[in-house]
This record gives structure tokens, C-alpha cells and sequence, in this order.
């Protein structure tokens, strides 16, 4: 980890990890989710993409101005530098990005990058390397080498038919796996990085997706391996929480209510339903009676409240402090006043030089700068990186052209890339 001079950054977040140079051989969500977040902690991120095509997450859709959302949700503040790691020039290159490198992040199919550079090997030629691998079920085991996305993941895991209802499992809206494997991977590396400090040695890091979702699933493992039967999924109500979930007020809408312990149970039949008399019915007794008995708990709420108007129902809840919420649609986030209120809105740069509003870093307390927060376009950063490495002109002559820059957005397309082969699409992850 290297160290400079310069202006006082304490407190400033975005400059922690001022002097990390990770190198990044990833695609898809869950390597690019960490590598996002050391960028914003002021890490220097270069992103190795294949020719072609990059990144094949470039190709899920075209939402923001001709670009795939999740590309410039997970990519903004990174440089692209495009590798043919199949050919010998380019795994050359790869190696001396990592000769002094502190950081490298991969999430290739398993297996794919040791074949070009063992770990081994790695920890030789740069001891304070810190190597972290993400897969699906790890480097071994029965299952690591089955390729691994997210819902598939997911569905070995048991999240899915853990989320929905008995009859109808469902998938969670975002990408569950790779969100918490990118998270933990994360915690990881800087973890590694803060231990290299004492040591002096990096350390390779394996993160599973599977692991993760494990983990996060222990309290249902946990119902069954000791309690006999895990509790059933419940929709938007709780597995083993009652009342909680939405009840219908006179108008029609909806409210969330999330009764967590007893007092709160106390001031809700008192103070909100005008129903002291729930609290003398043994069915009500406890959470555990509740839910025992939970679709008499839920008619008793709902029958109370489905008489009242939102706003008297939010007031109550307000008065009582008992926990609520709106069930907001997607379009009502974009005006949440939580979000205005805290920043949580920022810019990032289009490759064509576009300003678009996106997702402040939940790292950021405040809006983050919007210097270098750019979104690459496709090997934008090869030419310069490669000339920082000091290659010579016959190496750089050796090595695939980086593509032409990107039309903008709604010129005609041909459906090619701009190296003129085919761009691979995938189905969001």
C-alpha cells in the first residue's frame, strides 16, 4: 500500500484507501459490487476486460442513455483496460499489472484465471498481493466447478422457496447472492489489507456465494436442524413475527406495520386499534401465541384498521411509536425525502461526457464527488495503462487494438461492437 502527500483527508471517506491499486479480472455483479465500492474508497481500480465485448453485463439492457444499468450502477470510477487473457501477450501484461498491484478481485468462471496465473504464483511474484476469488461453492467440494449465477445460487441455497408464499416461491427482486458475495468480499479485502500492515504479507481469499446465503439463511437452518421445521414463507408478512406486514386502511392503501416486541404490542392494541381488551386472549399472549394463532392476529388488525384513513392510521402509529412504513413503488423511491434530505442522490459521467443522476455510496454520508466517477467506455484506459507499465511500442503492437469509442447514444447500431465482432448478451443476473 503506498502513501503520499497531500491535502488533509481525514474524515473524508472517499480517500481511505488512497494509494490501493486493485486490479479487477471480473464480470457480472458480485466482483464489480466490491471493486465499486473500494473505487469509492478512493482505491485506483483497473478493470480487465475481454475484446469484444467487456464485461458481459455492458449487454443486459440499454436503460441509462443506451447503457446497461447494472453496468454503470457497479462500474463508475474504474478504468477499463482490454486483455486477451487466452493469448500469452495479454496474460504477460496481466501479470506485471500484478507485480505490483495490492489488491486483485476475479469472478471468472472457476478455475479460469489460476489456469493463466496459479495462486502460487501470484503469492511469488508479489507477496504483498492480496488475491481474493469469488465463485459460486468455492475452489472445492462436489460442486465448484458448476457455473454459478445468481438465481442458481439462490435455489441451492433454499433463499427462494424460503421467499414468496407456500404455493408460489419467488425470487428476490435484486440479485441476493452476488449482492452479499461482492459485500462480504469487501469486508475481506479490507480486512486483508489492514492485516498487511502488521505482517506485511497479503493473502489469497476465497468468498462462496453459496457460504454467503448460508449464512444469511442460519435462522431458518437453524428451525429445522433444532426446532424440527423451519417456519413457512410468509409473503410480506414474518416467518415467526406477528402482526408485521401490510394491512389495508380505508382508502385502499397500504401500510406496514412491524410489531417486534411486547410493549410495542401493548401501545398498538391500546393506542392504535382501541382494542385493550386483545390483551386479556391467551392466542395474543405472546409472540409465540400470536403466531400460533396468526390468521386471528392479522383479522383483528386488519379489522380495526381497514375502518380508518391512512392518515389517521399513520398518526396513531406515530403516537403509540409503534413501527411503520408506506409500501412504496419503485417510482416513489426516486422522491423519497429520506433520500433527498441525505444526499443519496449523486452524478456520474457517461463515457460521452452525459451527467446522469445515480445512487449516492451508502459509504458516502454526503453527496460523493463527482470527480472520477466516470463510467468506462470499453478499453477507454488500455493505451494509458499499458504506457504506465512502460511497455514497449512492439509489446503494445502485439496486444489486440482497444476498440473505437462508442457511438452515442441513439446513433443507428449494427448490432456488432465497435471491434466489429458480435456483443454477447446475458440475461440480467
Amino acid at each position: 500500500m503506498t502513501t503520499d502527500s497531500g491535502p488533509d483527508t481525514s474524515g473524508d471517506m472517499t480517500a481511505d484507501l488512497r494509494g490501493v491499486r486493485v486490479i479487477a479480472v471480473e464480470q457480472a455483479v458480485a466482483a464489480p459490487l466490491c471493486t465499486r465500492h473500494l473505487a469509492d474508497l478512493g482505491a485506483e481500480v483497473i478493470k480487465i476486460e475481454r475484446p469484444g465485448g467487456g464485461d458481459f453485463a455492458r449487454g443486459y439492457d440499454e436503460a441509462v442513455h443506451g447503457l446497461a444499468s447494472h453496468f454503470v450502477w457497479l462500474n463508475r470510477g474504474k478504468r477499463s483496460v482490454v486483455l486477451d487473457l487466452k493469448a500469452e501477450p495479454g496474460r504477460e501484461v496481466l501479470r506485471r499489472l500484478l507485480r505490483d498491484a495490492d489488491v486483485l478481485v476475479c469472478n471468472l468462471a472457476p478455475g479460469a484465471l489460476e489456469r493463466i496465473v496459479p495462486d502460487e504464483e501470484l503469492a511469488r511474484l508479489n507477496p504483498r498481493l492480496v488475491r481474493c476469488y469469488l465463485s459460486g461453492y468455492g475452489p472445492s467440494g462436489p460442486y465448484a466447478t458448476r457455473k454459478a449465477y445468481d438465481a442458481l445460487v439462490q435455489g441451492e441455497a433454499g433463499t427462494i422457496t424460503a421467499t414468496g408464499t407456500p404455493d408460489t416461491p419467488a425470487k428476490p427482486g435484486v440479485s441476493l447472492a452476488d449482492l452479499a458475495g461482492g459485500t462480504y468480499a469487501l469486508t475481506a479485502v479490507t480486512a486483508a489489507l489492514y492485516a498487511r500492515e502488521r505482517t506485511g504479507l497479503g493473502k489469497r481469499i476465497d468468498v462462496a456465494l453459496f457460504d454467503v446465503l448460508l449464512e444469511w439463511m442460519s435462522p431458518l437452518l437453524l428451525a429445522e436442524m433444532h426446532g424440527g421445521s423451519a417456519p413457512p414463507p410468509a409473503g410480506l408478512r414474518h416467518a415467526s413475527i406477528a402482526p408485521y406486514g401490510p394491512y389495508t386502511t380505508a382508502e385502499g392503501q397500504d401500510v406496514l406495520i412491524a410489531v417486534q416486541n411486547e410493549g410495542q404490542w401493548r401501545r398498538l392494541c391500546r393506542m392504535v386499534l382501541d382494542e385493550p381488551g386483545l390483551l386479556e386472549d391467551p392466542a395474543f399472549a405472546s409472540n409465540t401465541a400470536r403466531v400460533r394463532h396468526r390468521e386471528r392476529t392479522e383479522r383483528a388488525v386488519q379489522a380495526r384498521l381497514g375502518g380508518l384513513s391512512t392518515a389517521e392510521v399513520t398518526a396513531r402509529l406515530e403516537r403509540a411509536d409503534v413501527p411503520y412504513a408506506r409500501l412504496n413503488q419503485i417510482g416513489e423511491v426516486l422522491d423519497h425525502p429520506q433520500a433527498a434530505a441525505t444526499g443519496r442522490w449523486s452524478e456520474a459521467t457517461l463515457p460521452d461526457g452525459q451527467a446522469v443522476r445515480v445512487v449516492t455510496s451508502p459509504l458516502h454520508p454526503r453527496p460523493e464527488p463527482t470527480g472520477g466517477r466516470r463510467v468506462p467506455a470499453l478499453g477507454e484506459h488500455t493505451a494509458d495503462v499499458l504506457r504506465e507499465l512502460g511497455l514497449s511500442r512492439a509489446e503494445m503492437d502485439a496486444l489486440p487494438a482497444p476498440p473505437a469509442p462508442a457511438p452515442p447514444p441513439g446513433t443507428p447500431s449494427s448490432g456488432t461492437s465497435p471491434s466489429g465482432t458480435s456483443t454477447p448478451t446475458a440475461p440480467a443476473r
